[in-house]
């Protein structure tokens, strides 16, 4: 007896774009937490800085929820290491030194995939 619905409805599968945004996001995440530390200690902002704030406040605050959501332990490591505290792709295969620097590439590719399919269920992409 089906259920009257499909998996992939509720879990949807990333697109090329999909995953080229959140590639993007991910890119973005250190810069914008950055302005959100700095524009958050200020007292006064203009309405600008105000929408500024508040969007990339919710953008990277969604962007650290998909990456803690990598239900994959090696995965969501990588993905930490590299994105969330910012570090390149060199300090990245340097510092996962026990794993050859394609298996490091898999495993971000694993990642962003996550992130992209997490961005794309709660609507950010």
């Amino acid at each position: 007896m089906t259920m009257g619905w499909e998996q992939t409805s509720l879990f949807p599968t990333a697109s090329r774009s999909d995953m080229q945004a959140a590639r993007s996001l991910l890119k973005r995440y250190e810069r914008m937490r950055r302005v959100v530390d700095i524009l958050g200690s200020r007292t006064a902002l203009n309405e600008k800085e105000k929408q500024v704030l508040e969007e990339y406040r919710q953008r990277a605050d969604t962007v650290e929820m998909a990456v803690k959501m990598i239900i994959d332990d090696g995965v969501r490591r990588v993905m930490e290491f590299r994105f969330i505290r910012g570090n390149t792709r060199w300090g990245t295969v340097s510092r996962f030194n026990s794993i050859t620097d394609r298996s490091v590439d898999r495993r971000i590719v694993r990642g962003v995939e996550s992130v992209a399919e997490t961005l794309k269920l709660i609507g950010i992409i």
